[in-house]
């Protein structure tokens, strides 16, 4: 029998090697398919896809026939345009909810500082409140009356769509796209997708009757809410009750401050609160940046 020479063995071991590492590349991609590991053009896919959705359940429910579901056993009714509003967020938050691992575990963090949930609460409630040197009406939008209507829009809203919208922005789509992105990166990558995701909110609001100048400062205002945000929500460590808690209050003191004195078509002051929100988050974006090069988020915010 010939004997098997050097060649042959070096041939046969090249052999080895190709299928060991075709082996280790297969079982590689395997587990980021596993884990839903996010590249580039998928954050793209992602936000439009949610995007997509929302705008489009929006704008069914903004112009579409509004038609009421009643209940009678319950004595209870529900207005299609509120069901499909509700939807537009819902479901997106659903499917990140179900579909990621990452998402569900920053629902279930509540390891942030009680500094940052301070922050986050103070900020939400006032900054809408700081749209006030714009206004034509010189009568303040405060007392015992309005604490208890912002009260009572607050603890309506814990489940709702800013709980919702948390879900999909910060705790889905900030957390993937930090895997291939700086924190700075991704809090700007994010607030872009947020200012996008909020055009269908905005054609519910023209269907409202919100004139078109009014509604063209807000996509700069949803810019910066979104750097606000994903700030907090690394300042936060990865918890989104911060964040969550930002949101409805932010969402509560604008209701309440806009419907006082007819102030939802009042330029002036969605001019005033653009100024304020967008150095509110010139000033959390910083903190948040320092935050994450120390590991330290509540020493980078005691420079508050």
């Amino acid at each position: 029998m010939r004997q098997e020479s050097q060649q042959d063995r070096d041939f046969r071991a090249s052999l080895v090697c190709k299928q060991d590492s075709l082996s280790k590349g297969a079982s590689h991609a395997a587990m980021n398919r596993s884990t839903h590991i996010w590249d580039g053009p998928t954050a793209v896919f992602f936000a439009f896809s949610v995007c997509a959705v929302y705008w489009a359940l929006c704008i069914v429910g903004s112009f579409g026939t509004d038609y009421t579901i009643t209940i009678r056993v319950l004595q209870f009714s529900l207005d299609t345009k509120f069901i499909l509003l509700m939807a537009a967020s819902f479901l997106p938050a659903l499917y990140c909810f179900v579909t990621y691992p990452e998402c569900r575990s920053s629902v279930w963090k509540v390891n942030a500082s009680w500094k940052v949930y301070l922050v986050a609460i103070a900020t939400g409630l006032c900054l809408p409140f700081l749209s006030y040197p714009g206004t034509h009406y010189l009568a303040f939008p405060w007392g015992r009356p309005v604490a208890i209507h912002l009260a009572l829009v607050f603890a309506k809203n814990l489940f709702l769509s800013p709980f919702w919208e948390e879900i999909v922005w910060r705790g889905c789509f900030l957390q993937k796209v930090r895997s291939f992105s700086s924190a700075s990166s991704g809090i700007l990558l994010m607030s872009v997708g947020w200012t996008i995701w909020h055009g269908g909110y905005i054609a519910f609001l023209y269907s409202e009757g919100i004139p078109i100048e009014v509604l063209s400062v807000l996509p700069f205002t949803y810019f910066c809410t979104g750097i606000i945000f994903g700030s907090v929500f690394e300042m936060g460590r990865g918890s989104l009750w911060p964040c969550v808690l930002l949101h409805i209050g932010f969402n509560a003191a604008t209701l309440v401050y806009y419907t006082a004195y007819s102030r939802a078509s009042e330029l002036g002051s969605y001019v005033s609160e653009l100024i304020f929100v967008a150095v509110a988050a010139l000033i959390f974006f910083i903190i948040a940046i320092r935050s994450r090069r120390s590991l330290d988020p509540v020493s980078a915010l005691s420079v508050l």
